[in-house]
């Protein structure tokens, strides 16, 4: 009997194949990620900005201080973040900065459409209640928790209750944020 001819040399010994074992993962070829955005993305913008500024007033002031996921209340006050960037510990100085100037233009709109509404606002620079917070000696609320968040803020006085909103941080680690402030009585560098 002779032999069927074969179609592979006889010098190259057959390749035996791979076998698949549970651990071997096919997977396709990558494909390029989209871009992520660049800084915070701010929730709405002036107009959610200044609806949490109406629900804020809105809302009746506690007998006593409590931190809740909105903010911080206590009698005759209430603090609440109302755009928030992302931690800036470890980013890259052009990012840091690009995220800084976007809280800044957020602030700028905010009371750009807020001004509109109450008019010009009293603009309240927090140094002093700093340093007095910094020495121990009292800073009336809500200003002794803004003293230590942001620099400045923009007041306008509204039935009776202030409001102010501002940007900071005044540590260029910490993530920038635009604070809100309702309180009772005259706003702060009114008077």
């Amino acid at each position: 009997m002779t032999p069927e001819p074969s179609h592979r040399s006889p010098r190259t010994p057959p390749t035996p194949p791979t076998p698949l074992t549970p651990w071997t993962i096919r997977t396709p070829p990558a494909t390029p990620a989209p871009p992520a955005p660049q800084g915070p993305a701010p929730p709405g913008g002036p107009p959610a900005a200044l609806a949490a500024l109406d629900a804020l007033r809105a809302r009746p002031f506690p007998e006593r201080s409590e931190q809740t996921a909105a903010g911080t209340s206590g009698p005759g006050f209430h603090v609440a973040p109302l755009w928030a960037g992302g931690p800036l510990w470890d980013a890259d100085p052009a990012d840091a900065a690009a995220a800084r100037e976007q809280c800044v233009d957020e602030l700028a709109a905010l009371v750009a459409v807020a001004s509109l509404r109450w008019g010009e606002p009293v603009v309240h620079d927090l140094a002093d209640a700093l340093d007095r917070s910094a020495r121990g000696l009292p800073v009336a609320p809500p200003l002794d928790l803004l003293c230590g968040l942001v620099p400045r803020v923009y007041a306008w006085s509204v039935g009776g209750r202030w409001i102010a909103v501002g940007a900071g941080p005044l540590d260029p680690g910490q993530p920038c944020q635009v604070l809100a402030a309702i309180a009772q009585g005259p706003p702060p560098g009114a008077g």
